[in-house]
């Protein structure tokens, strides 16, 4: 059912309603009719709090276009649900007594994020409005399926220990993992690091250990998302997340929204043959591997942090092998300039973030490949940020009423 015109003809709420805020569909919530005939929810009213409280109840009223009975109404449910909480009074007002403040109560429930990498798997519990109250971490088990579920089981243990209070009010949980996940079945492949994740019935077996549904989701993606919430703030709303670490990844970021493709491979350009016409892929080249390859071969210590070390202070053979892994990855920024015309190129994973002193070069060297230039910019998150998304798509995956209300029971 949708509460069209909700919001229209209202210039007190303009600003607000600008922003796209309020949600402008009823989702499975309590429905109330003022008697000016207008339909409003604990959805909208909620939404607003969470993005400009503190509100009065009056202000509450002029936003949504309904009576101060009706906005009264709605705040008693949401502060009988626990939802939302009073705090203070308003300003002196000109006439009659201050009203009372109201503000979304972000300790009302919790998410988790993890973060499934290669080397690392991070786990992060935040409150609703994000804040992050207790991180872990600990070296990924590269085993079976059995020995990674008991890994981040223990995490979640971890977590719990340090805040108790979460365990009976967890609302969503995400995490993050290499390889393709399907949007659809969110069942995990093309991961040949941690292959176990692939197995069948991985998540099924994984989700007996939570109270909550589990989100699978391409940590890369969430580090796109993380950057464009925590970085961006939302205000550029196209550019792509290049990781290069242990191996490559993309995520692209369209009018502000993750674009996964039709089965969750939009990005998956790591499998381009490259040079063309050779059974090797740019992701040999443009990976710490791949670094670490050309540095052996050139007769240095296979490292990547050596190689990039010894390219800063001029020293072979890490200054070639920075090079050809420049040039490498400028003829792969140009395809991403030229396909997509993004606003701005985003480098993050371990290997990305030291590019930050070549931006200029790899800016000169795409000029060569392709007339479209994009801004080049080194993550600002570094390593957190696929952990930042998966808590940033955990709070989306729990705004609902629907999810709030089951849980905050």
């Amino acid at each position: 059912m949708e509460a069209a015109g909700l919001h229209e003809g209202n210039p007190s709420c303009a600003a607000y309603c600008s922003s796209c805020s309020v949600s402008q569909t009823i989702l499975l919530d309590v429905l109330t009719i003022s008697p000016e005939g207008t339909v409003v929810s604990e959805q909208d009213v909620l939404d607003l709090l969470r993005s400009e409280g503190p509100l009065t109840r009056a202000r509450i009223a002029r936003c949504c276009n309904i009576s101060k009975p009706t906005a009264s109404a709605v705040v008693e449910g949401l502060l009988a649900a626990g939802l939302i909480r009073e705090n203070g009074h308003a300003s002196q007002a000109r006439r009659g007594r201050p009203g009372q403040l109201l503000e979304f109560e972000p300790r009302s429930g919790y998410v988790v994020g993890m973060d499934i990498g290669g080397t690392n798997t991070r786990a992060r519990l935040a409150d609703l409005n994000g804040t992050a109250l207790v991180e872990v971490q600990e070296p990924t088990t590269a085993g079976s399926s059995d020995e990674i579920i008991s890994q981040i089981t223990r995490l979640r243990d971890r977590l719990f220990e340090q805040h108790g209070r979460a365990r009976n009010r967890l609302r969503a949980v995400v995490m993050g993992t290499p390889g393709v996940v399907d949007p659809k079945t969110h069942r995990v492949c093309y991961a040949p690091n941690l292959p176990a994740l692939e197995q069948p019935h991985f998540l099924d077996r994984l989700s007996k250990f939570w109270p909550v549904p589990i989100r699978m989701a391409n940590d890369v993606n969430l580090a796109a998302l993380g950057e464009a919430r925590f970085e961006h703030k939302n205000v550029i709303r196209d550019f792509v997340f290049v990781s290069i670490g242990t191996g490559l990844g993309f995520g692209l970021v369209r009018d502000g929204i993750v674009y996964e493709g039709s089965g969750g491979r939009a990005g998956e350009l790591g499998y381009l043959p490259y040079p063309p016409g050779c059974s090797t892929t740019i992701e040999t080249f443009v990976s710490g591997p791949g670094i670490s390859s050309i540095h052996r071969n050139l007769g240095g210590s296979g490292q990547a942090q050596d190689a990039f070390d010894e390219a800063h202070n001029q020293g072979t053979p890490g200054r070639e092998t920075i090079e050809r892994f420049l040039s490498d990855l400028a003829w792969l920024l140009a395809i991403l300039s030229t396909l997509l015309d993004p606003h701005e190129i985003v480098l993050g994973g371990g290997v990305g973030v030291r590019c930050g002193p070549y931006l200029p070069r790899l800016n000169d060297a795409l000029a060569q490949f392709s007339p479209i230039r994009p801004q080049l910019s080194t993550s600002k998150l570094g390593g957190l940020a696929g952990l930042v998304g998966a808590v940033y798509q955990a709070l989306d995956d729990c705004r609902p009423m629907e999810r709030l209300r089951e849980e905050a029971k």
